[in-house]
């Protein structure tokens, strides 16, 4: 009974949010805002290498009505390359970022993408502009190392940062949480 007493209410309820929080932290993402990368290519032209990819990109209602309210979508794609040891853990030889975007332009009823090299189209329709956002072409990068195993980690996130003040506050949103899961492409040796 003396144990009992301790414990006071507010330590409970600390508890109870803790156990809250973690339980939704761990809860899977749902299907509708997945980020699905397909079909890695790495091709060498002259001293760099271009990385291409496909990926399935699902949106959800609220948020391709976020977009035609004018909302801009930043995702972040995360490349790394890494030195993949059987003995020693991985080490990351290089890490490059770079960002696209889609964002509606209301006064000119065209939806504006912004590829990662910077280029800017635009298309009238909205599944037009996902299905070009959904190619990504020319991720250039420069490797030169000679090492046996190295990976290329690929990962694609919507960046909340980048979103209006009111949406980053609201945590308890899943809505916002669009991710990849990190996809894997093996060098074996690279030249």
């Amino acid at each position: 009974m003396h144990f009992f007493k301790k414990i006071n209410v507010i330590t409970i309820i600390i508890i109870i949010i803790s156990i809250l929080l973690v339980i939704m932290y761990k809860t899977p993402q749902s299907e509708e805002n997945k980020i699905i990368i397909k079909n890695i290519v790495v091709e060498d032209k002259e001293d760099l290498k271009f990385l291409s990819f496909d990926q399935e990109i699902n949106i959800n209602y609220l948020i391709s009505e976020a977009i035609d309210k004018g909302i801009p979508l930043v995702f972040k794609v995360t490349l790394e390359i890494v030195e993949v040891n059987d003995i020693w853990p991985t080490k990351t030889v290089l890490k490059k970022i770079r960002y696209y975007q889609i964002e509606y332009k209301a006064l000119r009823k065209v939806y504006k993408i912004k590829d990662i090299n910077g280029k800017n189209y635009e298309y009238k329709y909205l599944d037009e502009a996902i299905q070009k956002i959904s190619k990504v072409k020319d991720f250039g990068f420069s490797f030169n190392n000679n090492q046996v195993n190295f990976e290329l980690w690929l990962n694609v996130a919507l960046e909340r940062k980048k979103l209006p003040k009111p949406l980053q506050v609201n945590y308890f949103d899943r809505t916002w949480y669009m991710n990849s899961n990190k996809s894997i492409y093996k060098f074996g040796k690279l030249n």
